[in-house]
């Protein structure tokens, strides 16, 4: 065997190494041979998604029942009224899509500036039973506020997941997208909100719900 002969030989021998450790790559690059993705278990995302969901409209109908009793207490009757009708509504969706929740964020978030505003006027001139009723309202009130903002911790989370879920699987997560962003400005009202309740209700010696600061905290 030639030399010249013996050395083409190595030659092919090393660029078929060559070739084998490119392939995979040049392959994926192209969209052939790509690795497996892991497996995401939609079904479990979604029954989280769910959880969440419930989590969302349940909190915000108590939290907004919270905030009519509240307004009851200071004469605002139709809009105590209004607010009780459109979070008992939400409080009946579920899991599912539901179109009265941005309403009754909206809702929430107009009756609870004039709250604030009238039990600064009337903070002096509150009985001790009135005081009393709107210390058991501030407490619903943060019980619902701790249970929407967990939903809307877990909504964020969730939605950010059931954005590159499959088409066929995304339908299961619908209500959830479009729940989350309303949320978040139900929340950023909250965090506005609820200080000055709280400041106020000190001023005029009502009760302060415990939990107040773990909803502050979560929110």
């Amino acid at each position: 065997m030639s030399k010249k002969f013996v050395k083409l030989l190595s030659i092919a021998a090393l660029s078929l190494s060559v070739a084998a450790l490119v392939a995979p790559v040049s392959a994926q690059n192209f969209g052939f041979g790509k690795k497996k993705e892991s497996t995401v278990n939609w079904d479990s995302i979604s029954g989280e998604s769910d959880a969440a969901l419930k989590n969302l409209y349940t909190g915000q109908a108590n939290l907004s029942k919270a905030v009519a009793d509240l307004a009851d207490i200071l004469e605002l009757k139709d809009e105590a009224a209004g607010l009780r009708a459109s979070a008992q509504t939400v409080s009946e969706c579920g899991a599912s899509t539901c179109s009265e929740f941005s309403e009754v964020t909206e809702k929430d978030a107009k009756v609870q500036a004039q709250v604030v505003q009238e039990l600064e006027k009337k903070a002096d001139s509150l009985s001790d039973a009135q005081k009393e009723k709107a210390g058991d309202a501030l407490k619903n009130y943060v019980a619902g506020g701790i249970m929407f903002a967990a939903g809307l911790k877990d909504g964020k989370r969730l939605g950010e997941l059931a954005a590159d879920a499959p088409m066929l699987k995304k339908t299961k997560f619908i209500g959830l997208l479009k729940a989350v962003p309303t949320a978040t400005k139900g929340g950023a009202n909250l965090v506005q909100t609820a200080p000055v309740l709280f400041k106020i209700a000190t001023a005029a010696d009502i009760k302060q719900p415990e939990g107040k600061d773990e909803l502050m905290n979560m929110l």
